[in-house]
This record gives C-alpha cells, structure tokens and sequence, in this order.
C-alpha cells in the first residue's frame, strides 16, 4: 500500500479567503443600511420599499426555478428517466420539497423581517 494522498479538488483555503470576503461585505452592507436608514426616514422608507422589492424577486426567481425544474423532471419520470441513473419518481419528489422549502424559508425570513421592522407587533397584523 502507497501512502499517496488524493488532490483535493477544493482548496480550503481559497473556501475560507470567499467566506471571510462574503462576510465581511454583508457586514459593511449592514453597517451602511443602518446609518443610511438612521439619517433619513424618507430614505429608510425607500429601503424599506426595497426591501419588500427585493422578497418579490426572491419569491418569482423561486417559483420560476421550482415550476422549471418540477416540469424537467416529471417530464422525466414520464418519458424514461433520461436524465440519469436515479430513480425519476425521487428526483421529482425532491424537487418539489426543495421548492416548497426555498418557499417556506423566504417566507420565514420575510415575516421575521416584517416582524423586527416594524412600529408594531408583526403578530397581531396577521
């Protein structure tokens, strides 16, 4: 036996440098908003409106993706599994619990954020 070792494909370190980086950003994001939002309310309304912008997107890009990729795949299952080795029926099941939980987790974020921001209580606005 050879005590050879196998490249690794993913560079650790290049990982943590982009996390580090990412971080770092939204952090500086963050900071900025805040001051943003605190000098001007006519601006933190328009960060606000961008905000709800921003969750509308989210919520069409994942419908959009969901819908493409649920037809791909029952489109699959039904003509032959064309697509690959896995079973077609498992692979249309995940995709539909992989959209309805991209949905579930927008709406979570959204509503925590609604929530937080706001003059009064998200929980009674429901």
């Amino acid at each position: 036996m050879s005590n050879k070792r196998i490249a690794s494909p993913i560079d650790p370190l290049r990982v943590q440098r982009a996390v580090t980086c990412v971080v770092l950003g939204s952090r500086v994001a963050a900071v900025a908003l805040v001051v943003a939002g605190a000098a001007s309310p006519a601006l933190a309304q328009t960060l606000r409106q961008t905000g709800v912008n921003f969750f509308n997107v989210i919520y069409g890009i994942v419908g959009v993706v969901g819908a493409i990729m649920g037809l791909l795949t029952l489109l699959n299952w039904t003509t032959g599994n064309w697509l690959g080795r896995e079973d077609p029926k498992r692979t249309f099941m995940q995709v539909l619990f992989a959209t309805g939980l991209a949905f579930a987790i927008v709406a979570i974020i959204q509503f925590i954020k609604e929530t937080v921001g706001s003059s009064s209580s998200g929980i009674s606005n429901l």
